[in-house]
């Protein structure tokens, strides 16, 4: 999101801030400050108001640079208060400071390090694979020589680091940092966790049943992300605060299904629930036992389609043995290289 300026801010004052950003060069991106987040990291600069302040506060968002807190003469103080404490970099009233705001945003239009992608991977009912290619993903990019989080928030599946076969590796599981607030610093997050050569894992506890919060995932999300970190997220498919922020925070999510007409009813409610009005791409795995294609299948789920996988015979029996690995011409290979290449190809943009 090059030279964007990001407005959290009631929209009385959009056409004050339009003014503003046409002056200093951006594209103006209106957004709403409960969810963010995506836009959050990206935009070159961030302009709130009171109300929106109020909302950050709660949510804690990674601090960044380039914020500033705009509002009437007649505002609450306080609301420059809380703008402070979230990082803000200076505050104007409008319209009387207009002159000011453009200078402070010209001079934020300097290069800044990118935050490392993220993807969340979402399966649109039980079975569908969704773990096993959040997996490969993580394995794909690794190969590419990337640092890479992988991130299990389906707390109904077996686990990412079972799947990889790192399950008996001593690290933190996710009832090690629940109820941590606050910033993780990425680096050291990394060498706490369990993983397999550029990937570290962070997943449940094997008899955890404590649900995850969602200050906690996205405190880890910013963590891996701030320090350069690929993040691949496995969302799992239950609605809620913790699944909703992770599609917030990533690139694209991909939805995982199988070619029946039984997993396209299922999938389409599940896409509805989990990833309305965002940037999805659909997967799908077949062989289909009623002849359906995928193109077929996305059709009928009403998401475009990204790729398709037929399954692997051999491959529960590798991941049994000694976790999960790739071999170079394998169809879940091919799948997560789909993946990371879109993944890749939106970092780069």
């Amino acid at each position: 999101m090059t030279d964007a300026l990001l407005v959290l801010t009631d929209n009385t004052l959009h056409s004050d801030l339009a003014r503003c950003a046409a002056a200093a060069g951006y594209t103006m991106v209106i957004g709403d400050a409960a969810s963010c987040r995506h836009d959050w990291l990206r935009a070159c600069a961030v302009v709130v108001d009171a109300d929106a302040t109020a909302v950050l506060a709660v949510l804690h968002p990674p601090k960044r640079p380039a914020v500033v807190v705009v509002g009437a003469s007649d505002d609450d103080p306080r609301a420059w208060q809380t703008g402070l404490a979230l990082g803000a970099q200076g505050g104007f009233i409008l319209p009387d400071e207009e002159a000011g705001l453009v200078g402070a945003l010209s001079e934020f239009r300097r290069p800044v390090r990118r935050p490392a992608g993220a993807v969340a991977v979402i399966g649109g009912h039980g079975g569908a694979g969704a773990s096993s290619l959040a997996a490969a993903v993580a394995l794909v990019a690794a190969r590419d020589g990337e640092r890479v989080l992988l991130l299990d928030a389906d707390q109904s599946g077996a686990g990412a680091d079972l799947i990889l076969g790192v399950e008996d590796e001593p690290g933190l599981r996710w009832p090690d940092v629940t109820g941590e607030t606050g910033v993780i610093a990425g680096p050291a997050l990394r060498a706490a966790l369990p993983g397999v050569g550029r990937v570290s894992v962070m997943t449940s506890a094997r008899d955890d049943v404590e649900p995850l919060r969602p200050d906690t995932v996205l405190a880890v999300v910013d963590a891996g992300r701030s320090a350069g970190d690929v993040v691949v997220a496995d969302v799992g498919r239950e609605p809620g605060p913790v699944a909703a922020a992770l599609v917030d925070s990533a690139d694209f999510a991909v939805v995982v299904t199988t070619a029946s007409v039984h997993s396209v009813a299922a999938t389409r409610r599940t896409a509805a629930r989990l990833v309305p009005e965002r940037d999805v791409v659909l997967v799908v795995r077949g062989p289909s036992p009623g002849g359906l294609r995928a193109s077929d299948v996305a059709a009928a789920i009403g998401l475009p389609l990204l790729g398709g996988y037929r399954p692997e015979r051999a491959l529960p029996q590798r991941c049994e043995g000694s976790g999960l690995s790739l071999r170079s011409r394998s169809p879940l290979t091919a799948a997560a290289q789909d993946v990371y290449r879109r993944l890749h190809a939106g970092a780069a943009r």
